[in-house]
């Protein structure tokens, strides 16, 4: 059996599985105790469930255990029209940024210092254009026709924290990942660094919360770095969602404050680069389980085979 085949099966048995072991399912405040916290006693002392109870952002927080682990899963997909093309549509609508679709998972371990803050470690698997071959891809781009092809990439180490500030639930985090996929390297860049910071409200028991988050980026170059490429990204998006009911949660961000510096002018002066939206529709699996498939588009261009599909999984083990 393939990388490939057994990387499906995995993706296909852990969404399963999350809809098989939904303990208290909900998308507001619960708490649950698994047996190995108990028998190993890996826990930390406080609950960060009395003060996060948003389903996306505890899952995103990690296990309450001291030492756990966490599976990401997710299929960046192509249009809505064709959804398992090799060639993922670009929104931005620069030719040279065009993107392969892809299978892609991760795994990180995990060690809570405290209820709020945890430190991580991990590593990815990528499978490109996972149901095609590259006589059948419609592309002129060479460095595109890359199906079924395997990388283990991209170790990454990363700090985070999650906290409330009044009636504001907040998480912020630092992390650092390393790039090893060839692809990237020769494009000229080592790895990256970045800051990211979310603050959610919800508005009494009507169900709707908002917020937003910012990403600041700082990209490592390598020799093959040419003139032109991003020195640093900054990201700005509000967010909105509604819990209609202890399992499901509708969702959209507005990708519309995107900015990017490349060095050309000064280390200061940003432009702004694409701009999207996203819709999509959480499931709550349990507390530790987050699964998301979604959409994006460009509002301008509302049409099947200019909008992206995505779907994703978190899954926080013991």
């Amino acid at each position: 059996m393939t990388i490939k085949k057994l990387a499906m099966i995995g993706l296909a048995s852990s969404l399963a599985f999350g809809n098989v072991v939904a303990q208290e399912t909900t998308g507001s405040a619960s708490t649950s105790t698994t047996s190995t916290e108990k028998t190993l006693g890996n826990k930390v002392k406080g609950d960060i469930d009395e003060e996060i109870t948003n389903a996306r952002m505890r899952a995103a927080n990690g296990s309450k255990s001291k030492i756990s682990a966490s599976l990401g899963l997710g299929y960046t997909g192509s249009s809505l029209k064709r959804p398992f093309d090799g060639i993922r549509p670009n929104l931005s609508g620069t030719a040279q940024d065009q993107s392969s679709s892809q299978f892609s998972s991760s795994l990180s371990g995990r060690y809570r210092i405290n209820q709020s803050q945890s430190i991580t470690a991990g590593i990815g698997v990528q499978i490109l254009q996972p149901f095609q071959k590259n006589e059948n891809l419609e592309t002129n781009n060479d460095n595109l026709k890359r199906a079924n092809e395997v990388n283990i990439q991209n170790p990454s180490i990363a700090w985070s924290s999650s906290y409330k500030i009044g009636d504001y639930q907040a998480a912020s985090s630092v992390d650092y990942t390393q790039f090893t996929n060839e692809i990237t390297k020769t494009g000229g860049l080592a790895g990256y660094t970045s800051l990211n910071q979310t603050f959610m409200k919800s508005w009494g028991t009507s169900g709707f919360s908002s917020g937003i988050a910012a990403s600041l980026t700082q990209y490592i170059l390598n020799s093959n770095s040419s003139e032109g490429n991003s020195r640093r990204d900054f990201g700005l998006y509000p967010m909105a969602e509604y819990q209609i009911n202890d399992t499901f949660v509708a969702r959209t961000v507005f990708g519309y404050f995107n900015y990017t510096n490349t060095g050309l002018d000064s280390a200061t002066a940003f432009r702004r680069t694409y701009e999207y939206q996203s819709i999509g529709l959480g499931i709550v699996a349990s507390r530790n389980v987050w699964i998301y498939p979604n959409i994006q588009f460009v509002p301008d261009e509302l049409e099947a085979g200019f909008t992206n599909v995505s779907i994703s999984a978190t899954i926080n083990l013991f």
